[in-house]
């Protein structure tokens, strides 16, 4: 005779559902909102948004905006700055290890950032991730997503992050400066149009 009924029986149930199932976006094209569109129409949609931003905040690698540990650290950091200087963001770097506790080196160390938990004490409405290593940004972003109402846009350089809002892949200088360029004519045109309607 068996010891189990059927209401106590081993079930092999399927786990739950994950937060997103969308799949990385492919060479040339970007993740806008659950949707595939073409890189550069992403680009005009990046710039819409973080020119609408109330308070923009971009997360960078503490080895590239406070060191030199990388080879090209101070372009990356002078083309993050222009991009931060353009939109009107606050740079916080995001550490890629953490520092040896209790033993802190302070000349070289500094207590990481931690993103998911910034944006939730403050009111960033907006937040970019810039070159984040993949595993940090990705857990990250989970619990942005999950937690909190802020927009985020991962411009990765590798495949990009399915749980940002808008995930741009393969984002080196060059993509870089040409957001900060779209986002610059943007705002000239802004202007332009705001002097026109005060003339009429």
């Amino acid at each position: 005779m068996s010891l189990l009924n059927d209401s106590n029986r081993y079930q092999n149930l399927l786990s739950p559902e994950p937060i997103l199932q969308m799949s990385h976006p492919v060479e040339d094209k970007a993740l806008v909102e659950g949707s595939l569109i073409a890189e550069e129409e992403a680009l005009q949609r990046i710039a819409e948004k973080l020119l609408s931003a109330k308070k923009p905040v971009i997360f960078a690698p503490g080895r590239i905006i406070l060191w030199t540990w990388e080879e090209g650290a101070p372009d990356k950091a002078k083309v993050l700055r222009e991009l931060a200087a353009a939109i009107g963001a606050e740079i916080l770097p995001v550490m890629d290890i953490r520092p040896d506790y209790p033993a802190m080196r302070t000349a070289v160390e500094i207590n990481p950032y931690h993103a998911d938990l910034i944006i939730g004490h403050n009111r960033y409405d907006v937040a970019v991730f810039v070159g984040i290593d993949c595993p940090y940004a990705d857990v990250a972003l989970k619990i942005i997503c999950d937690g909190t109402e802020c927009y985020t846009i991962a411009l990765c350089g590798k495949i990009g992050h399915v749980d940002a809002t808008i995930t741009l892949r393969d984002t080196g200088l060059a993509k870089l400066r040409r957001l900060t360029a779209i986002i610059n004519t943007m705002k000239q045109k802004m202007q332009n149009a705001q002097e026109n309607a005060q003339e009429k």
